[in-house]
């Protein structure tokens, strides 16, 4: 499953306008994420950018069904919030469904979003699983992890057992995955090394 960003190249804190990305995602392949949804199968995603083009269709889904005016795909940065208002009852498929109907498998969705994604107010809508890096702390990628574990002192708590153990940080450093409470991935456990730890709920995977 490929998703295609161009990526903003800025380390900003809660206080910064957010830059838009650029997002591709091919409909045959969005169809597959509906389709395992419906399913209830847990989605993983690798990747925050990813995370938050996944997040941001979900709203953009909801802004169609509510036959809000779109010349484009666009989510601002906080857009989320009146749409969450309005009608908190709509599920990821139903978002999901009403971009790709009455669009083949070989069409391509494009757009741009502008989503911050931060702890303690934004709760993730699509995903259950993300494997990402050890990120910079003054970064918006370190709000959007903190966000998926729930709050602040969760992520801090994490990466503090990180550094102890002596993980890299950073864009070519060590990978981990998350996953929400009650959640595993026992079967890539399996596949990959993994060490497990366990904070407030969270699975936290370190690779080894």
């Amino acid at each position: 499953m490929r998703i295609s960003v161009s990526i903003a190249w800025d380390s900003v804190t809660k206080d910064h306008s957010m830059h838009a990305e650029h997002f591709f995602i091919n409909v045959g392949e969005l169809r597959n994420i509906v389709q395992a949804l419906e399913a209830g199968k847990p989605l993983a995603v690798v990747g925050t950018t990813s995370t938050r083009t996944l997040e941001s269709l979900y709203w953009l889904g909801i802004k169609k069904l509510r036959g809000l005016p779109m010349k484009q795909l666009e989510l601002g940065q906080f857009e989320w919030i009146p749409l969450s208002v309005a009608d908190p009852s709509i599920t990821p498929v139903a978002a999901l469904n009403a971009l790709i109907d009455g669009l083949s498998d070989n069409d391509i969705i494009s757009g741009k979003t502008s989503l911050m994604i931060t702890p303690n107010s934004y709760k993730m809508k699509v995903i259950d699983h993300l494997v990402t890096n050890f990120h910079a702390p003054d970064s918006t990628l370190m709000l959007l992890v903190s966000a998926f574990l729930g709050t602040q002192n969760d992520v801090t708590k994490i990466y503090e057992d990180a550094q102890r153990k002596g993980y890299r940080f950073l864009s070519y450093g060590d990978s981990c995955l998350f996953s929400k409470p009650g959640l595993d991935l026992p079967s890539l456990r399996e596949r990959i090394p993994f060490r497990s730890d366990s904070h407030n709920g969270y699975h936290c995977y370190y690779l080894t």
